[in-house]
C-alpha cells in the first residue's frame, strides 16, 4: 500500500470516532491532518460496492473478534436502504437486544469510502475489524433512522472488504438503515484555515476563519492585560450559524488599544461543549492612535491564470521580497483567481497570509472583476462584506483614510457570447456605489484624515481596457470629486491591478513609467494630479508575471517599493506631503 494512502486510511480510522473520548495524540494527529481532508471531494473517495444484502446474527457478539470473523446466520435483504429487524424475529425484543449485521463488499482501491447508518438506538461500525463509527455511548440522537443521521468514512482496502455492524436496540423499535451517500464532510471542532483579521479601521476588526464542516463558533476576546472577556458568536439576529466560513466582527474597540482573542466551537455532538482550538493562546492585535503616521502594507493583485501550487510559489515570493510579515496590514487587490472560489482561496492565498501574521494584522479584500466570475461570485459578499454590508467602503489606519472602489466588470452585461456577465446589474451598482462615495467623501473619518489612498482594481486613467468599460465608469465615479488641476479633493496615491503591466503613471502629464511599453491608455493623465500604480500580472510580454507593492507611510509622505517574485526590488519611489514624487530607483518612461 502506498504510504500515502497508509496516512489516508489510518486519518480516517482515528477521524470517525471523533465523537468519543480522544486520547491527546488521537487528537494531535487528527489537528495535524485535517487540511487534508478539508479539501477532499467526492471524487476522491473509493467506490464501494455495497448491496442491499446483509447477514443477521441475532443475540450479542461472541468472543473477541467477532467483527473479523462472520457466523452463520440470516440473509436479509435492506427495502429501500432500510428494515425494521423486529420484524426478522417472532415477536419484538426489548431495549437493549443485540445483533451483528455482516456485509462483504468489492472496493476498487486502497483509500476511503463513505457510509451513512441511522438506527433505533444504538450502533458500532468495524470494517475489516478496525472501528470506524460508534453511537453506543450517545445514541441515534435522531428519531428519523435514515442514513444521513451518521454519516461517516471508513477505510478500505482494494479487494474484498468486511463491514460488521454491532446494532443494539431501542425503546420504541429496532429500525435500520444503511447506505452509500451522497459526499458529505464530517463535522468537527477544528479550524481548518486561519484566524485572519479583516476589515480594519478606527474601531473595529473582523475576524475570519473556516471550520471542518458545519459548525457553531465565535471569538472569545478582551483588552491586552485584562482577565475579564466576552465572546462575539457568529450569528444571525441571535440564532449562532454553524457553518464551515466563519465571521466574528468586533466592534466598539478603541483607538490606541491592543487586544486579544481566540476561537471558541461548539461541538457539533454535544453543543453545550466549548472547544478553544487553540488551547490557552491567544493571539494579539492593536487598533493604532487616530494621530499615527508610521505604519506599512503589501499589495498584490492579478494572481490568476496559474495552478494554485504556483500560485502559491509567486505569493510567497512576493511576500518575501516585500518582508510582508514585517507590514501592518495586507491588501490582496482582486483577481486572485480566475474565478471566485473560496476553497482555493482559503487554502491557498489566505493561507500563505495567516502563515505571515494575518492573525494578528488584516487583510483587506479588493474585488476585481474575476471576483465576479463563477459558480460560487453571488457568495463573495457573505465572505468578505464589510461592515456595511459592501464590497466598497472606507476605513482609517491612523491619520490616512483608506477609500476601496469595487471596479465592478470590465464587460458590459449586453456583451455578446459574455455568459457570465448575465448576472451582472451594471446600472444599478453603479448608482449605489456613486451614492456611497458622496455621502462618504462628506463624513469626518474622510474630511479629517491627513492623507487619502485608494485600493481598486482598476484605475480611471493610465489604463487600457478592452471593452472600453472599467476606466470610464470609474471616471464616473471619482472624477467629480479627485479629478483637475485643483480637485475637491486631493488622493496622495491610486494602487491598482486589472491590465497585468506594471506602470507607474506621472501625474499631470501622459508619461507612464514601466519596464516595457504599455498599450495605450483610454485617457492621458494631464488632468489628474495623483499617480496611479498598477501591479503586473500574467501577460507573455512582461519581464516578470506579477508584482507586489510594500507601501511605507511616515509623517513626511509615503514610499512606494515594487518587487518581483525573484525578490528584486525593480521600481522605489517618494511622494511627498505636496505630491511630489521622487524617483529613488527609475524605470523607463514613455510618453503615450
Amino acid at each position: 500500500m502506498k504510504k500515502n494512502n497508509c496516512i489516508i486510511l489510518l486519518f480516517s480510522i482515528y477521524l470517525v470516532s471523533f465523537a468519543n473520548a480522544l486520547s491527546p495524540a488521537t487528537e494531535k494527529f487528527i489537528t495535524q491532518n485535517h487540511s487534508r481532508l478539508a479539501t477532499l471531494t467526492e471524487a476522491d473517495l473509493q467506490a464501494a460496492g455495497l448491496s442491499s444484502n446483509w447477514i443477521f446474527c441475532y443475540g450479542p457478539p461472541p468472543g473477541e473478534n467477532w467483527m473479523k470473523n462472520p457466523r452463520p446466520g440470516t440473509l436479509i435483504r435492506l427495502k429501500g436502504n432500510r428494515l425494521n429487524l423486529d420484524t426478522l424475529l417472532p415477536e419484538p425484543q426489548k431495549e437493549g437486544a443485540e445483533a451483528v449485521l455482516y456485509q462483504e463488499f468489492e472496493a476498487e482501491g486502497d483509500g476511503f469510502a463513505q457510509l451513512g447508518i441511522g438506527c433505533d438506538w444504538w450502533f458500532e461500525v468495524y470494517c475489516n475489524g478496525e472501528l470506524c463509527y460508534s453511537t453506543m455511548e450517545r445514541g441515534n440522537e435522531s428519531e428519523r433512522y435514515v442514513p444521513y443521521d451518521h454519516p461517516f468514512f471508513f477505510p478500505v482496502r482494494k479487494g474484498k472488504n468486511l463491514l460488521a455492524v454491532r446494532v443494539k436496540r431501542g425503546s420504541l423499535s429496532w429500525k435500520f438503515a444503511c447506505s452509500t451517500i451522497d459526499f458529505t464532510l464530517p463535522e468537527l471542532p477544528i479550524v481548518t484555515v486561519g484566524p485572519w483579521l479583516g476589515d480594519p479601521d478606527s474601531d473595529c476588526v473582523c475576524i475570519r476563519f473556516t471550520t471542518l464542516g458545519k459548525v457553531g463558533a465565535g471569538i472569545e476576546y478582551r483588552e491586552l492585560g485584562k482577565t475579564e472577556s466576552q465572546i462575539e458568536w457568529d450569528h444571525r439576529q441571535g440564532r449562532i450559524l454553524r457553518r464551515i466560513f466563519h465571521a466574528s466582527r468586533l466592534t466598539g474597540l478603541e483607538a490606541g488599544k491592543s487586544y486579544e482573542y481566540r476561537i471558541v466551537l461548539l461541538d457539533p455532538r454535544n453543543p453545550a461543549r466549548r472547544v478553544y482550538p487553540a488551547g490557552d493562546a491567544w493571539n494579539e492585535f492593536q487598533i493604532p492612535e487616530t494621530s499615527v503616521s508610521e505604519f506599512s502594507f503589501f499589495y498584490t493583485a492579478d494572481l490568476q491564470h496559474t495552478p494554485l501550487t504556483e500560485q502559491v510559489r509567486i505569493l510567497d515570493g512576493l511576500l518575501k521580497a516585500a518582508d510582508a510579515a514585517s507590514c501592518d496590514f495586507f491588501v490582496f487587490g482582486g483577481d486572485i483567481g480566475n474565478a471566485f472560489e473560496p476553497e482555493k482561496l482559503f487554502y491557498g492565498p489566505i493561507a500563505r497570509i495567516c502563515a505571515n501574521g494575518g492573525a494578528e494584522r488584516p487583510l483587506v479584500m479588493v474585488r476585481g472583476n474575476h471576483e465576479l466570475r463563477g459558480d460560487d461570485a453571488e457568495r463573495y459578499l457573505d465572505y468578505f462584506a464589510n461592515r456595511d454590508g459592501h464590497s466598497y467602503g472606507i476605513f482609517r489606519y491612523g491619520d490616512t483614510v483608506f477609500l476601496v472602489l469595487d471596479s465592478w466588470d470590465d464587460t458590459p452585461a449586453e456583451a455578446k457570447g459574455a455568459e457570465y456577465c448575465k448576472y451582472n446589474l451594471d446600472q444599478w451598482f453603479e448608482a449605489e456605489e456613486k451614492k456611497f462615495l458622496e455621502q462618504v467623501i462628506q463624513s469626518p473619518k474622510w474630511t479629517t484624515a491627513k492623507r487619502r489612498i485608494v485600493l481598486s482594481h482598476g484605475a480611471p486613467y493610465s489604463h487600457y481596457d478592452h471593452w472600453k468599460t472599467m476606466p470610464p465608469r470609474l471616471q464616473r465615479l471619482t472624477d467629480i470629486h479627485f479629478a483637475g488641476k485643483n480637485p475637491k479633493f486631493r488622493l496622495d496615491l491610486w494602487l491598482a491591478g486589472h491590465t497585468h503591466h506594471y506602470t507607474r503613471s506621472i501625474p499631470g502629464t501622459s508619461i507612464i513609467a514601466s519596464p516595457s511599453r504599455p498599450e495605450k491608455p483610454l485617457k492621458d493623465g494631464l488632468e489628474y494630479c495623483y499617480p496611479v500604480l498598477t501591479v503586473a500580472g500574467p501577460k507573455a510580454s512582461q519581464k516578470f508575471g506579477a508584482s507586489a507593492f510594500r507601501v511605507d507611510v511616515n509623517s513626511d509622505g509615503v514610499q512606494v517599493c515594487a518587487f518581483a517574485p525573484d525578490g528584486t526590488c525593480f521600481e522605489k519611489i517618494r511622494i511627498a506631503d505636496n505630491g511630489k514624487v521622487t524617483e529613488l530607483i527609475s524605470l523607463p518612461h514613455f510618453e503615450l
